[in-house]
């Protein structure tokens, strides 16, 4: 059983680079210790075939338009009609914001293969939702390297500190570690793919490998450790940028584009990617609104002569948008083919001259679809646009170029030899080798994760789009990772019932026991405590004592409500100090678990948190829901907010709910105890 995973993403590699030198024995330690013990395989990338998003598939498992990162750059509709001076309403990974592009994944639906492992490692990998490691330390060393090496158009420095880093990390005891290597990509953009110093970057992470594998033995884990080299996209020469903004701007559309995003009355976007992918995004009429689809753009003049413009523009392949109420379609200068989805399959139909030249036509299912697809010039076209346009932050229209030619003028800086993110083969196709066989058969950067964690007895707790590659006859005996792990729970879920059960019967004798035995010092207490400081200043003390006393030190904070209301305080008045002050004293608990969840102390003290059955697996309203009805209840939920926090839950809402809950939480505590110590004392 292997226990370990180590992935190289040699960034910007191409398929039939990597097979050559390997064939001519110019990579020997990448031979040794990864393809002769396993496999080398020609997977397909996701589109847009370009550094960040297509990052995602082999940390998550998932394609970009899944993850909700439709691009290198994109804009968010909604954010952008609701929140129209925020920063977030889109975005540019060329910006600070793109040092952490996994903050901007869809928290949903996505979760990371570091979350599966102990003590997990991001080497200067942009996906970065790898809890065990601080934020500014990812984003500071990856800033300082990255500038580092663009002053200087050396990358070589920086390859040379992943592999250091990685043996640290090795050595530390690290189970998963993803470590980015970029000198291909960036040489292949300062000069060409085929450039003698991008092919000295191949050989770097070859030398790389080598030194890995040795401390691999020196640490007794290289037998149990999958060794994965991954490639995020290909790329070719470009000597031809296409001026898309100044098409878009000639058609009497005024765009955002990069850099000049922060522009306000815009109607329409173009967002590029990998440069051989755009994104055009158009505004209704006051505001962006809801995705525009093919018949509707085909109405509007302005569009319609857009996008004839775009489908006869030497360089383009063709453009693609949503067609009906479940299809896609992408339109090529004399043709159409177009998608429709039912019953989980494709019914696909061409007009005119096919604008992905050849491509079958029929019903399938996509998996028969990517297959027979695999080798065509624009491989498995109709699944990846129709999960790209999944995303509610893709575009209207996407657009992509041919070999030779990108769709950005403003080059990047410096200028771009070499572009990738397009459909086309050359882009699509990459180099997957894992020191473990794979099973026969076409394969996607997104079945990296499944195949691993199966590997290593673990299950997915989220779908994935990808699917485990793992050869069954190398591993007959591999045993069933569903039936453990659901059985593990089942039993962390139990025992933690009855210990929450044995939990709120203490804390609500120990309130009432508190009242009673020292009813007398408490009335005395109180009294003093309004005389010298006043009602006004007894409000700030109580919202400060109950927020103290709601952080991990658990104290039993009904007492206060208790003693508050035997001394006459008004109910509805504590009550909203205290649920400030409690909810105040929940977000420490909560913040716990967002920053340090995977700290020793927080391990300690709450050593079920990842596996919290209200919060592990469950939706954003789900969890929402039973945050708030929790609250509410007497049953304590410390362990509920650190999961929260754990769970990447938004600070923001969280503490709002906390706020309502324990409102009504106080209130009906308060009416109670009052109408009960009436009662009680009547018969007394």
């Amino acid at each position: 059983m292997h226990q370990r995973v180590l992935i190289a993403v040699a960034d910007g590699a191409r398929a039939d680079l990597m097979k050559q030198l390997l064939d001519s024995g110019e990579l020997p330690n990448i031979q040794e210790h990864v393809v002769a013990r396993g496999s080398f395989k020609t997977a397909l990338t996701v589109f847009p075939s370009t550094t960040g998003p297509a990052h995602i598939p082999f940390v998550t498992g998932l394609h970009p338009g899944t993850a909700n990162i439709p691009g290198y750059r994109w804009l968010c509709r909604k954010t952008h009609d609701n929140h129209r001076r925020s920063i977030f309403r889109h975005r540019s990974l060329n910006s600070p914001r793109g040092l952490v592009v996994g903050r901007d994944m869809d928290p949903e639906k996505s979760t990371s293969l570091f979350e599966y492992f102990a003590n997990p490692s991001s080497v200067l990998e942009l996906i970065d939702y790898c809890p065990d490691q601080p934020l500014y330390k990812v984003v500071v060393r990856r800033l300082l390297r990255i500038v580092q090496a663009h002053r200087s158009d050396d990358w070589s420095h920086v390859d040379n500190m992943v592999e250091e880093l990685i043996i640290k990390r090795i050595r530390a005891g690290s189970e998963c570690i993803v470590g980015s290597f970029f000198g291909i990509d960036e040489y292949s953009h300062l000069y060409d793919p085929f450039d003698d110093r991008t092919k000295a970057a191949y050989r770097n992470i070859d030398s790389a490998i080598g030194h890995i594998a040795d401390v691999l033995k020196t640490e007794g884990v290289y037998d149990e450790t999958i060794i994965a080299i991954v490639s995020d996209h290909g790329l070719s020469a470009t000597t031809v940028h296409i001026p898309l903004v100044d098409i878009v701007t000639e058609h009497g559309f005024d765009p955002y584009f990069y850099p000049k995003l922060y522009r306000r009355r815009r109607d329409c976007a173009v967002m590029e990617s990998g440069n051989a992918m755009a994104a055009l995004y158009f505004k209704h009429d006051s505001d962006w609104g809801n995705h525009w689809r093919w018949d509707e753009m085909d109405k509007d003049k302005r569009i319609s002569k857009l996008i004839t413009t775009l489908r006869t523009t030497k360089g383009v392949s063709f453009v693609g948008g949503r067609y009906g109420n479940n299809g896609v379609i992408w339109a090529g200068r004399n043709g159409k083919i177009m998608a429709s989805r039912v019953d989980g399959h494709y019914n696909v139909r061409i007009e005119g001259d096919c604008p992905l030249g050849e491509h079958p036509v029929g019903r399938f299912t996509p998996e028969e679809l990517f297959e027979q697809t695999f080798n065509h010039t624009y491989p498995d076209a109709i699944n990846q646009l129709f999960m790209l346009l999944a995303s509610p932050r893709s575009g209207d229209l996407a657009i992509s170029s041919e070999p030779g030619y990108d769709l950005r003028l403003q080059h990047e800086d410096p200028e771009h030899h070499s572009s990738h993110g397009s459909l086309h083969r050359e882009h699509m196709q990459v180099p997957l080798m894992t020191s473990v066989p794979l099973g026969s058969g076409c394969v996607s950067n997104y079945d990296l994760v499944p195949t691993v964690l199966e590997l290593c007895g673990k299950t997915a707790t989220k779908p994935l789009d990808g699917v485990s590659r793992v050869e069954k006859d190398e591993f007959p005996n591999l045993p069933s990772p569903v039936a453990g792990n659901e059985n593990t729970e089942v039993s962390v879920a139990t025992g933690g019932n009855l210990g929450t059960i044995l939990t709120t019967i203490a804390i609500i004798l120990s309130g009432l026991v508190i009242s009673a035995v020292f009813k007398d010092d408490i009335l005395s207490f109180g009294e003093h405590l309004m005389v010298t400081y006043g009602e006004s200043w007894v409000d700030v003390i109580l919202t400060v004592v109950t927020a103290i006393s709601s952080t991990p030190l658990a104290l039993p904070i009904w007492a206060y409500e208790l003693i508050g209301i035997a001394l006459g305080y008004s109910v509805l008045r504590i009550s909203i100090f205290m649920a400030l002050g409690s909810a105040t004293g929940s977000l420490v608990t909560f913040l716990l678990g967002k920053h340090f969840g995977n700290g020793q102390w927080v391990k300690k003290r709450f050593p079920n948190v990842h596996k919290h059955p209200w919060a592990k697996g469950k939706s954003r309203r789900v969890v929402s829901l039973l945050l708030f009805l929790g609250t509410v209840s007497p049953i304590p939920c410390d362990v509920f907010y650190v999961a929260c926090g754990a769970k990447k839950y938004p600070t923001v809402p969280f503490w709002l709910i906390m706020v309502a809950a324990r409102f009504v939480r106080y209130i009906y505590m308060g009416y109670g105890f009052l109408y009960f110590r009436e009662f009680f004392d009547y018969f007394l």
